[in-house]
């Protein structure tokens, strides 16, 4: 090798050196709004749905829409509980999908699950004492009555809700969100519609008013907690995590994991939510 070369060989390494962390930080970029985008596109997916809801109340007259407030918020007021601790199920299984431990990606889920079936039935009590609850603080009896109708209505779909939640987590943390947002956009107008068809009773069914937005909603919630579980236990590549072994065992030690994350880093923001749901007039 001639001293020419060698001079042009040490020229270009600085170059190729400052080209890399360019490539490095493009690729990292790129992997994070693979990821970002669906669980973004997600989260504007529900909301799309419960502005559908509002929607179609809204020509029921102000008292259901305020009624509908006031429901919101006794029901996300608990459902914010349960949802802060199925938010743990993410880092645990994204720490073990880093690990390369597929057995504890699959515990992660399966603990989420068990915890979302034991917090779900005192969480139920508040949605079920709604109108109780509004009249001892001071709001008036007719919505009151309304926000109850609808609350018995939503209170069946706590549990596929949360349900879900833990597997979407389980799919963020394998770094595949997409059929999460899939899900979620197919929930759109099957929500739409069953609404409108028990709300005001089309085709033959009987109008429910608001409890039928309450049960259209809780049927959507296991619509899509049944979807996810298809994909997560069928579908490449969350197949292979085999997310329904042993599902009946009760991890104990990595529940209580599980609360002590769900504690440390959820339990601030889900409170900030729940004191800052919709409130009625």
């Amino acid at each position: 090798m001639t001293s020419t070369e060698n001079i042009e060989r040490a020229s270009m390494a600085p170059r190729v050196a400052a080209r890399a962390p360019r490539h490095h930080l493009r690729d990292e970029l790129a992997e994070t709004l693979r990821l970002a985008v669906p669980m973004a596109l997600t989260q504007l997916g529900q909301i799309a749905m419960m502005t559908t809801d509002l929607a179609f109340i809204g020509r029921f007259g102000d008292e259901a829409v305020a009624a509908a407030a006031l429901a919101g918020t006794v029901y996300f007021v608990s459902f914010t509980f349960g949802m802060g601790l199925m938010s743990a199920v993410a880092p645990l299984a994204a720490q073990a999908f880093g690990a390369r431990n597929p057995r504890m990606v699959r515990r992660s889920l399966r603990v989420g699950l068990w915890a979302a079936l034991f917090i779900t039935l005192p969480l139920m009590v508040l949605p079920f004492r709604g109108e109780q609850i509004l009249l001892a603080l001071g709001q008036a009896a007719t919505a009151a009555q309304l926000a109850q109708q609808y609350l018995f209505g939503l209170a069946w779909g706590m549990l596929p809700a949360l349900w879900f939640i833990a597997i979407r987590g389980f799919m963020s943390a394998v770094n595949r969100p997409e059929p999460v947002l899939w899900i979620t956009l197919a929930a759109i107008p099957a929500n739409a519609l069953l609404v409108y068809l028990l709300l005001y009773g089309a085709w033959g069914l009987p109008s429910l008013g608001l409890f039928g937005v309450g049960i259209a909603t809780s049927i959507v919630n296991l619509g899509t907690f049944l979807a996810g579980l298809w994909f997560a236990s069928r579908r490449p590549p969350f197949r292979k995590y085999q997310v329904l072994g042993r599902v009946w065992r009760i991890d104990w030690p990595l529940m209580r994991q599980l609360v002590i994350v769900a504690r440390r880093f959820r339990s601030p923001s889900c409170w900030n939510m729940a004191c800052s749901a919709p409130r009625g007039c």
